[in-house]
């Protein structure tokens, strides 16, 4: 069939699959992307209508993507209808047109900061714990979060979230758990009744309340499961357990086809379980696996090494990823004696590749777990005048002078939002705490919008509140130009607040405007944009070059490739990490994925850099073995060695690299006690 030639044969098995249900475990590199693709394709050109297919995936860019890709298949009417969404999005889609299955259709979404304000709310001063300590709000919404998405006990998130996943047979942990569990409950209950009273759902509410709501009314699910035909889900790897309870829902009357890589999940901390994937076929009733391991990215010896960082754990992983390109360069490690020799080096080696190999600045990519450790090396860029980009961290709708002008925004859809209230009086001269509450315990009365705007007129504020509210008050279904219509009246009062930076911070709102647009409504737009964690792009000042140095995280960088990768600090002790080695094997092996998502990036070239001095830093945890040390044990055959610096070196068969210099100071550098 047209559409499957360009396919391998474990690709064309899965987008030809006949049955009910399929997991594809796709290593890195190997075509899931081309293969969730060809799928559709196939199953539009057997004559399913487009409009029965769902595409999820766990960013808008890459749900679009992928139905951009679809499209340009196949003839424009029999796509008619494919959508590509997020879960979020999906559910609030399904929360907004079923107004009779969902009392929430017509509630308000808050985000993170907004989360977090309720809770500090709630817990004002009353709420101590027994050691007479406050309790942060930030740490119960932890806890919270966890709760709701791992659909897992109280007790049960506070050991994960509170004592960084301390061993269940830990008696300290768990009675400190069972000693504070009750004022958790107390708090947390607070909460869900203060956002009953104004109104408001979070984040992790939006999946819990399409899945549990399908769950209970068998009508309901049956009219919303019969939309679909098939459920095309990407990057299942980070699908948490509620995840699973919502796409429950949908096993009797659609097919699901899942694609993801069970070595790529690295966000256990948000609930995510790999584990899953291996047991689809016991979990989801009438359903097979099928795995991807030809790649297509990397040079055998980048897969080489990558191979045997699997191999070397416990967990059987069942992947041996075969590069179709072909043989090509070892990777390279790398032994510092500093941190600045580690970043120039990087830097000199960026440069080099330019210089001497004709390649550009995109084509090389800097990954390290945080963004901390990229600050030499982007200190190094900014020296030496080398333009780049980071990945990571704060996202443009998590800005704060975003938040500022969407709070009108959030107003207009919902006049009851406190939160909302509150964050946008206070951007203005003279309203502190005080004058904020009783501003809105008064506007709080008023039946609507309008008479808002008449009450903000009679209390001699500053004419610009209301005025703002005014300018955007009949723009409910134009966010685009409700943005600009804001900005218009409170552009004076940001640049006073954000001084010089207001020149480069009024940029992004042209990056906001063209996201409002892809939306049917400032509601729309605020449940799917405002709140959306995936939604990361990097604050510079200026614009962004079209070629430049990729600094990212790694946790930011599942999706993206360069010729040439450089990974930050993979030493013992920052790779796993003291905190996963105390806690175990299943946090190890977090550390692992992690460290297997930075070394897939790479397609021609690999540099792995590591402190000289962690070499022999083993042996601090009762529970720990060589197994836990990645770079331990590993085979000389597999890298090139380099070391920055004057260092006398020696090999030693039975540990890994060894040197003169390195056993009499491992002592002073790491404190075992």
């Amino acid at each position: 069939m047209a559409g499957l030639d360009n396919l391998n044969e474990q690709q064309g098995y899965a987008a030809t699959y006949d049955g009910k249900h399929l997991m594809v475990i796709a290593g890195a590199g190997t075509g899931k992307t081309r293969t969730i693709i060809a799928r559709a394709s196939y199953l539009i050109r057997k004559g399913v209508p487009g409009r029965r297919i769902l595409i999820l995936s766990f960013t808008r860019k890459s749900s679009r993507e992928i139905v951009e890709r679809i499209k340009s298949q196949l003839n424009s009417g029999a796509v008619d209808g494919l959508s590509g969404r997020t879960f979020h999005s999906w559910c609030m889609d399904m929360i907004k047109n079923n107004p009779t299955v969902f009392k929430q259709h017509d509630y308000t979404v808050v985000d993170e900061d907004d989360r977090i304000a309720a809770f500090k709310l709630i817990c004002g001063k009353n709420f101590k714990d027994k050691e007479h300590r406050t309790v942060k709000p930030e740490s119960i919404v932890e806890v919270y979060s966890y709760a709701v998405n791992a659909m897992c006990p109280l007790s049960e998130a506070m050991r994960v979230k509170l004592y960084d996943n301390a061993p269940k047979e830990d008696e300290s942990a768990q009675k400190s758990i069972e000693l504070n569990k009750p004022l958790y409950a107390d708090v947390i209950k607070k909460y869900i009744e203060y956002k009953l009273e104004r109104r408001y759902i979070d984040y992790d509410d939006i999946l819990s309340i399409v899945a549990k709501g399908l769950k209970a009314n068998d009508k309901a699910r049956d009219f919303i499961s019969s939309k679909y035909d098939h459920i095309l889900v990407d990057e299942v790897q980070d699908t948490n357990p509620l995840q699973y309870y919502l796409l429950s829902n949908f096993y009797q009357n659609c097919h699901l086809f899942c694609v993801g890589d069970d070595a790529q999940s690295i966000y256990a901390f948000r609930g995510a379980d790999f584990k899953t994937m291996h047991n689809f076929t016991k979990i989801v009733p009438d359903s097979k696996l099928c795995h991807l391991t030809k790649n297509y990215r990397s040079t055998q010896p980048i897969l080489d090494f990558a191979n045997w960082l699997l191999s070397s754990s416990r967990l059987d992983y069942g992947k041996n990823l075969e590069a179709i390109r072909g043989n090509g360069i070892k990777p390279y490690l790398i032994h510092w004696d500093s941190e600045q020799q580690e970043a120039n080096d990087i830097v000199d080696k960026i440069q080099s590749s330019i210089a001497e190999k004709g390649y550009s600045y995109s084509d090389n990519m800097v990954l390290s777990r945080s963004l901390f450790g990229l600050k030499r090396v982007e200190a190094v860029c900014i020296e030496r005048k080398i333009p780049y980009v980071v990945y990571g961290g704060t996202g443009l709708m998590q800005s704060r002078h975003v938040r500022d002008v969407v709070a009108p925004l959030r107003i207009v859809s919902n006049p009851k939002d406190e939160i909302a209230w509150m964050r946008f009086l206070q951007l203005w001269k003279g309203i502190g705490d005080v004058t904020a509450t009783k501003v809105i315990n008064c506007i709080l009365e008023a039946k609507d919008l309008k008479e808002c705007v008449e009450m903000l007129n009679t209390m001699h504020m500053q004419k610009e509140i209301a005025a703002t509210l005014a300018n955007i008050a009949d723009l409910q279904y134009d966010p685009a130009t409700a943005i600009l219509k804001a900005l218009q009246v409170m552009e004076p009062r940001m640049k006073e607040l954000y001084g010089d930076e207001w020149d480069w911070r009024k940029e992004d709102f042209k990056v906001l405007r063209e996201v409002a647009m892809d939306t049917g409504g400032i509601s729309e737009f605020v449940a799917e944009y405002v709140i959306d964690p995936k939604l990361e792009t990097t604050h510079k000042e200026g614009e962004i070059p079209d070629d430049c140095v990729i600094l990212t995280t790694i946790h930011s960088a599942k999706g993206l490739e360069a010729k040439v990768c450089y990974l930050v600090n993979v030493s013992t002790f920052s790779y796993p990490t003291r905190r996963a080695i105390a806690n175990g094997e299943e946090s190890v092996e977090e550390e692992r994925r992690c460290l297997y998502v930075a070394v897939t990036r790479a397609k021609d070239e690999l540099y792995i850099y590591r402190d000289v001095h962690s070499i022999h830093a083993t042996g601090q945890y009762a529970n720990d073995d060589e197994n836990m040390y990645f770079l331990n044990g590993l085979p000389e055959s597999l890298v090139q060695t380099e070391v920055l610096g004057d260092f006398n070196w020696t090999i030693d068969d039975s540990t890994g690299y060894s040197g003169d210099q390195i056993d009499d100071s491992v002592n002073d550098d790491f404190d075992f006690t």
